[in-house]
């Protein structure tokens, strides 16, 4: 009877990451600036887009981002592993506290969400179950380090933006003279601008660690092999293309229809400041906001070309923002706790 529950459990959660996955996917707005510009045809930059974001996944499941969340954030006390219980857990937390933010229409990070979690619910493990020193159920210098990026990752995405933009508009653009030679440059832009987002989209993918963390979990708990995490692997790839082609078309159309005005020049100078952000942070293993620094990077074109900025709307989300994590974590462990009440753990 146990062993049908476990595997039952088990199942539970693949689906659950493989429909993360999709959720990744769908929720994903990097083609917005390349439909926009006009680049490719929608359904094709769809297919692109979805095609990159699905490959960074799977190229870099063997460890990075999937590792951190998986195992690297668990310290000696835990053994470097989950139970199922408390990866269910997380994964309810962290889905009800983005669904609640986006009936309330908050902006929200997934990533920010998923960590929060598993912080309340290892405390909360920690404290209970006994056995286990809050002291040694952290890994706190990798802890540190990720919510550090979480600073560190959207303030460098503005200072980079900024940067590249007085470079560009000193070196090249202030050169242009007359609409023909704007207009030649800008449809070369469209070019680099389509690079710069498909090199996003790879790093997106393989930044975003929530549904590998979840899979890379059952690995180390010996409840799925290594061929098995790699299938599932490929399946959350798949399934995160899948939501960009069926599900983020909304979001981009609605997205891209705002940004036809944007130049490809501006557009390409945020894609590869963001990409280059999330490209670092996924080397080090740490997983941030894509979302976040992306709009970071818009800040830091507007201060470039000395454009208003809505402050009031910037701390509203940075209020946002800083709030999941602590709630994330609250309604994890209380629900841990509850769950543990009942022998689940």
């Amino acid at each position: 009877m146990a062993t049908d529950i476990n595997l039952t459990l088990i199942i539970v959660l693949i689906v659950m990451a493989i429909a993360l996955a999709f959720s990744i996917g769908s929720n994903d707005e990097t083609l917005s600036a390349m439909v926009g510009a006009g680049v490719l045809k929608f359904k094709i930059a769809l297919i692109v887009g979805g095609a990159a974001i699905g490959s960074g996944m799977i190229l870099f499941s063997g460890g990075f981002v999937p590792e951190t969340v998986g195992r690297s954030l668990l310290g000696e006390g835990l053994e470097s592993k989950y139970t199922n219980i408390m990866l269910l857990t997380v994964l309810i937390s962290s889905i009800t506290w983005l669904v609640i933010g986006s009936f309330a229409g908050i902006p929200l990070s997934s990533t920010h969400s998923l960590i929060g979690s598993i912080v309340g619910v290892v405390i909360v493990y920690a404290i209970f179950q006994g056995g286990v020193d809050l002291n040694t159920a952290f890994n706190y210098d990798k802890l540190r380090d990720v919510v550090l990026s979480w600073f560190i990752s959207p303030l460098s995405g503005l200072l980079i933006t900024y940067i590249l933009f007085k470079i560009s508009a000193k070196f090249f653009l202030s050169r242009l003279r007359g609409l023909n030679q704007i207009e030649k440059s800008e449809k070369s832009f469209k070019w680099l601008l389509f690079i710069a987002v498909i090199f996003a989209e790879i790093w997106v993918g393989a930044n975003s660690g929530e549904a590998l963390g979840i899979l890379l979990g059952l690995r180390e708990n010996n409840s799925i092999n290594n061929g098995q995490y790699l299938t599932f692997t490929i399946a959350c790839g798949i399934f995160a293309f899948l939501g960009i082609y069926f599900a983020a078309r909304y979001v981009i159309r609605n997205l891209a229809s705002h940004m036809i005005d944007t130049r490809p020049s501006e557009g390409f100078i945020i894609q590869i400041s963001s990409a280059i952000i999330i490209m670092i942070a996924t080397l080090l293993a740490l997983p941030i906001s894509h979302s976040h620094v992306i709009v970071f990077c818009i800040i830091g074109l507007s201060i470039a070309q000395k454009k208003e900025i809505d402050y009031r709307g910037l701390g509203k989300m940075g209020l946002y923002w800083v709030l999941t994590f602590p709630i994330a974590a609250f309604l994890a462990g209380f629900l841990y706790f509850i769950l543990s009440s009942f022998g689940l753990s």
